[in-house]
């Protein structure tokens, strides 16, 4: 008799691969810190499944309580601004294609997709 898979209550937490080391763009989401962080408001957008709620959780820079939590696809929601630009440049997967060049051979074409976007309501 096969075991149940148990369901974990805490999910993955996406943690930036420079935490910890020092930010070389200051603009950059790994450069902020909790003073300098602030709160946005937008509405979430799911791109890859539109409708479809989709949990967000992240840690973006060092000191940064995780963000956990679940967005509905067009609601207003105000959240970090870290977390806004962590959805634009982390939630993404790469697309794979081949073509065939001009010479004849194959060529590799690695094209990102975003997953979730947040449109800031000051920009709409």
């Amino acid at each position: 008799m096969a075991k149940a898979k148990k369901f974990e209550d805490s999910p993955k937490i996406y943690e930036a691969p420079s935490i910890g080391k020092t930010a070389k763009n200051l603009e950059s989401v790994e450069a902020m810190t909790p003073e300098t962080d602030r709160m946005v408001t937008g509405i979430f957008r799911n791109i890859e499944c539109p409708g479809q709620p989709a949990r967000v959780c992240m840690r973006l820079y060092k000191g940064m309580a995780i963000f956990n939590q679940v967005l509905e696809d067009g609601i207003l929601y105000t959240i970090p601004l870290s977390v806004a630009k962590g959805i634009k440049q982390y939630c993404a997967h790469i697309k794979h294609d081949h073509l065939l060049g001009d010479n004849g051979k194959h060529l590799k074409i690695n094209k990102p997709f975003n997953r979730y976007e947040f449109v800031a309501a000051e920009f709409r």
